[in-house]
């Protein structure tokens, strides 16, 4: 079979502008010239590459700059020799705009999940000993703003050992810190920032909130929040030089609600063994869910911004601790007034912590 169609082209080799025959003979075509004949050409090397001023262009495989354009409707016969125009790119034309617009969107939402859910399975897979070095070479001595009394020690660490069977794990401090916060890191450590134990009426209050913080490390919430806000390559490949920003926003990590119920949940339960009344973690929660701390400048306001931001309050929550309260237990105070008081004034008594906030630090 030889049929004739008139076409234009350029052979890649000069930016001369041929117009020329396309002859078909069974698989192949010669592009055929007034006094020149190019070719034989296989269809099964031509390339569809664009459509440009009412002309669908071909190229062919291995032959660069080398093009065919066919413009207005293209013969039967030589249409069904030439790959199929694409709209969108090849596998999209191939399935359809339709389904592939459905096959994206199953696609983003699996990206989606996995972010969002790897953490979940993927934290626990973290070897301890990674989770301890991030720890330590976050953490560090925070500073310089921990505070520490023999006294002060000695009550943190009697309020820790009645919360937690194992309190070796943890590393507990109070930070000289004059916000309303209290934070999980990386290997076992727990800051409690001296503005919380300062605005707490009871030790009850602040073992309430400690026991939420310790069950956020047993639960492996710290490492799956770090996990999903800072990514895989933080985690394993350690921090670079600038840890202060990384502390910074590892303090302002936010959980989700789930692991805030779990942490809840691990804080009664852990309060309930202690036989410390939930009554003041709920009175804590009360009392905070009234501030948002951006009207007013008052002491019992300063820097709840920075607990809310990173501890969603919420009525429910005050009220599951209420729930928790076991009618006619006979309930004991979390510390001695004398223990209480050395904890809370703690920073205030050691005048070597450095205070304030916003870390500087390498």
């Amino acid at each position: 079979m030889s049929a004739f169609f008139d076409a234009w082209h350029y052979d890649g080799k000069s930016a001369v502008r041929r117009k020329v025959e396309v002859q078909i003979i069974g698989t192949q075509f010669f592009l055929l010239e007034t006094e020149r004949r190019h070719g034989p050409f296989a269809f099964s090397d031509v390339e569809y590459v664009t459509h440009k001023d009412d002309a669908d262009v071909y190229g062919l495989k291995g032959a660069d700059g080398w093009r065919l354009m066919l413009s207005g409707p293209v013969p039967t016969d030589l249409n069904a020799m030439l790959p199929a125009p694409r709209n969108y790119g090849g596998w999209v034309d191939r399935l359809g705009f339709g389904k592939a617009a459905v096959a994206f969107t199953l696609a983003s939402a699996a990206a989606v999940a996995v972010v969002l859910l790897s953490p979940q399975w993927l934290a626990p897979l973290i070897p301890s000993s990674v989770d301890e070095k991030l720890g330590d070479a976050l953490v560090g001595d925070f500073g310089g703003r921990f505070c520490s009394t023999p006294a002060g020690d000695a009550a943190l660490k009697k309020l820790v050992a009645s919360l937690d069977a194992h309190p070796d794990d943890l590393q507990v401090e109070v930070a000289k810190i004059d916000m309303i916060n209290a934070v999980a890191l990386p290997g076992g450590n727990v800051i409690l920032f001296d503005g919380l134990v300062k605005q707490a009426r009871s030790p009850d209050e602040v073992a309430g909130v400690l026991a939420h913080e310790i069950g956020h490390v047993r639960e492996k919430h710290v490492m799956q929040a770090l996990l999903r806000q800072m990514g895989l390559a933080v985690v394993l490949g350690g921090i670079d030089g600038n840890s202060g920003a990384l502390v910074n926003n590892m303090l302002s990590m936010s959980y989700s609600r789930d692991s805030e119920a779990e942490a809840d949940a691990h804080s009664m339960k852990a309060l309930g063994g202690a036989n410390i009344s939930p009554i003041g973690t709920a009175s804590f929660f009360d009392r905070l869910s009234e501030l948002d701390g951006s009207a007013s400048s008052s002491t019992s306001d300063n820097g709840i911004a920075g607990y809310m931001s990173s501890h969603p309050l919420s009525r429910s929550r005050k009220d599951a601790f209420e729930k928790s309260i076991v009618k006619g237990k006979n309930y004991k105070p979390a510390l001695t007034p004398t223990e209480w008081t050395e904890l809370k004034t703690m920073c205030t008594q050691d005048r070597k912590a450095k205070s304030g906030f916003g870390f500087d630090f390498n």
